[in-house]
């Protein structure tokens, strides 16, 4: 009888709660792994704190957990970059080893690339990255962006050699896997990333708040868009709009197109049910745009920037601005012509649908592969 394969996976970001788009990704992977017969174990390289809720939480979802505190982060190795391994201490690498020992993982995964240290420590299993985002020159596409470089980057070069460690290498979107093969010559697929489809079998739980709603966390991607937004707003004469998520803690964010503001929401079908449409003002930028696809997959419309759609299969002139002034007006189009809200909601709810079948034969892929493994 064919046992179920064993996958180890490893990453500095918690997988609950799912209010940031790395956490969302890590259990949504997770979640369908195990949905196909895998079974999973996870190690948190606890960068981000972890309260008792959320041990719980990690705990009662993977067949095991394991918590690792961690190390602080050293200066940077290399000359305006990070060095590959800055963020991955060698205690990381033989606590892994010693896991490795103990439970025998047919596989292990490391969230990002620069976590492949850990893959070190195992050479006996498969060995796989998420990559989550393109590393390499992340700090010039940031700066081509106006936003101050932060969190990890480095050279192309340091990237590739992470690469290099893996077996496979997971792009998010298709566009990323592409370069990925270039700049490593490790096997890449692509799995993207949907939420469960919530709008098959549930309802808003009352009317909308607003007309449109931005969630979103702190991070600088985030501000820039939603600082570009409200410029853009309060020149235009200003619209209702929602406000939502961790950015909220940024009490530097002072905006003249005074939204209206909801806070942290324990659950995302909070800010969902209190919008009628999503917007995702998205600058350029890297990765695929989990705001996106959690909103589609809470059937509402969302009107974005072509940035905000990247990897996705856009064909509705809403998912496709050029810019920022001309989403703003597709915010007047949306609220004027009903005609334009019902081709926007059909829209929206038929990417998700083709979608998540899309991603559905991804995981099948991979769960295949695992399978063999064991």
């Amino acid at each position: 009888m064919t046992r179920s394969p064993r996958l180890l996976v490893v990453s500095p970001a918690p997988s609950h709660p799912t209010d940031q788009g790395n956490s969302a990704r890590i259990q949504g992977l997770g979640a369908g792994l195990m949905a196909r017969g895998v079974a999973c174990d996870f190690l948190y390289y606890a960068t981000e704190g972890c309260s008792p809720a959320q041990r719980d939480a990690m705990a009662g979802f993977w067949r095991a957990l394991h918590l690792v505190p961690p190390v602080p982060t050293g200066a940077m190795r290399l000359p305006g970059v990070w060095g590959l391994d800055d963020w991955c201490d060698a205690s990381l690498v033989e606590h892994v080893a010693a896991l490795q020992r103990q439970a025998r993982y047919d596989a292990v995964l490391v969230n990002y690339v620069w976590m492949s240290r850990v893959l070190e420590a195992v050479p006996d299993a498969f060995r796989i990255i998420d990559t989550h985002d393109l590393f390499g020159d992340r700090h010039l596409v940031a700066l081509a962006a106006g936003i101050d470089p932060s969190w990890f980057f480095t050279t192309i070069a340091e990237e590739g050699r992470g690469l290099a460690r893996a077996d496979l290498v997971i792009g998010i979107q298709e566009e990323e896997s592409e370069e990925l093969r270039r700049r490593s010559a490790t096997p890449v697929t692509t799995i993207g990333h949907m939420p469960p489809l919530r709008f098959l079998d549930s309802m808003p739980a009352g009317p909308p708040r607003s007309p449109f709603g931005y969630l979103g966390s702190a991070n600088p991607w985030n501000i820039a868009s939603v600082r570009a937004l409200d410029a853009a707003l309060a020149e235009a004469g200003g619209m209702p709009w929602l406000l939502a998520g961790r950015i909220l803690q940024r009490h530097d964010l002072v905006l003249a197109s005074h939204p209206q503001r909801l806070g942290e929401v324990a659950d995302p079908a909070i800010f969902y049910d209190a919008v009628d449409c999503v917007l995702n003002p998205m600058v350029p930028g890297t990765g695929l745009k989990i705001k996106t696809v959690e909103a589609l997959a809470h059937g509402r419309p969302i009107l974005g920037t072509r940035h905000a759609f990247a990897g996705l299969p856009a064909e509705h002139p809403g998912h496709a601005a050029a810019d920022i002034a001309e989403m703003v007006a597709l915010m007047r189009e949306w609220r004027a012509s009903p005609a334009f809200r019902d081709g926007l909601a059909r829209a929206s709810r038929l990417m998700a649908l083709g979608y998540a079948a899309d991603l559905a034969l991804q995981l099948d892929a991979l769960a295949a592969r695992l399978h063999a493994l064991a």
